[in-house]
């Protein structure tokens, strides 16, 4: 087998070697890592192919970030089973490593699902070649539009007194920027779950919520749709002091509701482990009844130091 950097026009046999989400990126152009997706970053798609003589056999798909000091990305790696256990995947994990490191970034970075076909190979070859312990970095879950109507609490508890579920389309600008000064004001909200960021970017308008209250907007439950059939809730809150007792479930119960009316059959929730309650929600509120639970992992690799930042 031989191993070379791919470039445009890549064979169409490439395609089927890596997640249909990252497909776009072996046109080697500058792109959204996901299309179709609001917040994610721009990077620069690379790819190491391996032939045998001329036929693509393996190939391992990179991301390199724009902005600078972020760490370079390994999407995927894949060899088609006749030349596998024979040591080609290690080696695309090397060359991977090699054009990161030429192209002057430091870190590489990849993220897997535990159980997933391939993550105990991964694992494997990552010790060997030389990355960090992995952490611990989501816990996704995958429910059916069934399951949803199943939840134990779905519907149990009431509206919070003085409060409205209303479309998050119904917030007006005025609440908006009344949630824009508060958070400048005293930070409140994690950076990555202001919901301004969705309503300026997209969103799915039928399944996506906020809670009114006479103090202004407290919580949001705010979703995409990733295909006709599969929801994803992407960004849940409600601040803190009106969020214990389950108060944002109401939210949820009738964000589901609208799922199943919508034709949604499919849905799935990631909590990051940075949000701990976020985690402990998905773990006591969804995990239990999903037909998924799991852990996503990173790990990375230090390639050579950072340069020093100009002064």
């Amino acid at each position: 087998m031989e191993l070379r950097l791919l470039r445009s026009p890549v064979d169409p046999a490439f395609l089927a070697m890596t997640f249909p989400a990252y497909r776009h990126l072996l046109q080697q152009e500058v792109a959204p890592k996901l299309l179709g997706e609001s917040g994610v970053p721009t990077v620069q798609g690379v790819a190491v192919g391996g032939f045998a003589g001329p036929k693509p056999v393996a190939l391992a798909l990179l991301a390199l970030p724009l902005v600078q000091g972020e760490a370079a990305e390994l999407l995927s790696v894949y060899v088609v089973p006749e030349f596998r256990r024979q040591g080609w995947g290690r080696r695309l994990v090397l060359a991977a490593e090699a054009v990161v490191r030429h192209a002057g970034y430091s870190q590489l970075v990849t993220l897997w699902t535990e159980g997933s076909i391939g993550s105990s190979w991964w694992q494997r070859v990552a010790q060997e070649c030389g990355w960090e312990l992995p952490q611990r970095r989501t816990l996704s879950v995958r429910f059916t539009a069934e399951q949803a109507l199943r939840f134990p609490w779905l519907d149990r508890l009431p509206v919070r007194e003085g409060c409205e579920i209303v479309p998050l389309t119904s917030v007006t600008p005025e609440e908006l920027e009344a949630l824009k000064a508060s958070q400048q004001e005293k930070p409140w909200i994690a950076e990555d779950l202001v919901p301004w960021r969705y309503l300026e970017q997209g969103f799915e308008e039928r399944t996506s919520l906020a809670l009114r209250s006479t103090e202004g907007i407290m919580g949001w439950v705010i979703n995409h749709a990733l295909s006709p059939e599969w929801l994803r809730f992407t960004c849940s809150f409600i601040r803190k002091d009106w969020g214990r007792r389950g108060r944002i479930l109401p939210l949820f119960s009738r964000s589901i509701h609208l799922m199943v009316e919508a034709g949604f059959t499919q849905a799935s929730f990631v909590a990051p482990v940075r949000h701990a309650t976020m985690v402990q929600f998905v773990e006591r509120h969804l995990a239990p009844w999903a037909a998924q639970a799991r852990w996503t992992w990173a790990s990375r690799k230090v390639l050579c130091e950072a340069p020093p930042q100009a002064a």
